[in-house]
């Protein structure tokens, strides 16, 4: 795995929590349009939500921290050395 690849995906991560972050508190907050159970369950996940969102923030920073070649090194660990 490359650097970029890892990065972008992060930030795909990031923003699929982003959207699941906005349609729980959508949801959350209009107990009459979505339901009175569904609003207490997505209010319920926002703290886990705001969580994972933390976690992928701080991924990101450590991801784009790290230099390219130890991406590198770490995608060929376990594959056989070229002669």
């Amino acid at each position: 795995m490359k650097k970029e690849e890892a990065v972008e995906s992060v930030e795909r991560a990031g923003q699929t929590i982003n959207g699941l972050y906005v349609r729980a508190w959508d949801t959350a907050l209009h107990p009459t349009e979505h339901g009175w159970a569904s609003s207490i369950a997505h209010a319920a996940a926002i703290p886990v939500l705001s969580a994972a969102s933390l976690g992928q923030m701080v991924g990101s920073a450590v991801v784009q921290q790290l230099p390219a070649d130890l991406f590198d090194s770490i995608s060929n660990i376990g594959k056989p050395k070229k002669p």
